[in-house]
């Protein structure tokens, strides 16, 4: 049953979504802040594929690069159809496949506790419930739904 409410959650669930991805894109590519400013997790790229392979301590700094430029790459793509509202359907399931291997990742190499102390889950929740959507009010799909 469509409401103004879920009308409205789905709207707020897509930008928030949409803005926890490009935000921290912002922040491997220096925007938020230099590293060690307080202001930014990596301050830079550099910092942010050393995290890439504390993540993954079984690649090298190569292929921790490679894996950091892919997720950071899907994460644009992620937020921006998010924001705008393009294939939310599939950008929600991308959302949550996206989050859930990051928390895998985190959870193996960093323990249990890691995802949590981040949305992480919430964010894959998120994503699922965008899944399970199937209008989009305000949006571009529903946009080209109407053409």
């Amino acid at each position: 049953m469509k409401t103004p409410m879920t009308t409205l959650a789905q709207l707020f669930t897509r930008i928030a979504l949409g803005l926890g991805f490009l935000l921290p894109v912002g922040d491997r590519l220096g925007f938020m802040g230099a590293p060690d400013s307080g202001k930014a997790a990596w301050g830079d790229w550099q910092h942010f594929v050393t995290y890439t392979h504390q993540l993954m301590p079984f690649t090298n700094m190569y292929t921790a690069n490679i894996a950091g430029l892919a997720a950071t790459i899907a994460e644009c793509v992620l937020g921006i159809c998010l924001i705008i509202g393009f294939k939310v359907k599939w950008m929600g399931l991308g959302a949550a496949i996206i989050t859930l291997t990051f928390a895998v990742f985190m959870i193996f190499s960093l323990g249990i506790g890691a995802p949590f102390s981040y949305p992480v889950f919430v964010f894959t929740g998120a994503g699922l419930l965008l899944y399970t959507h199937h209008s989009f009010p305000w949006s571009v799909d529903a946009l080209l739904n109407k053409n």
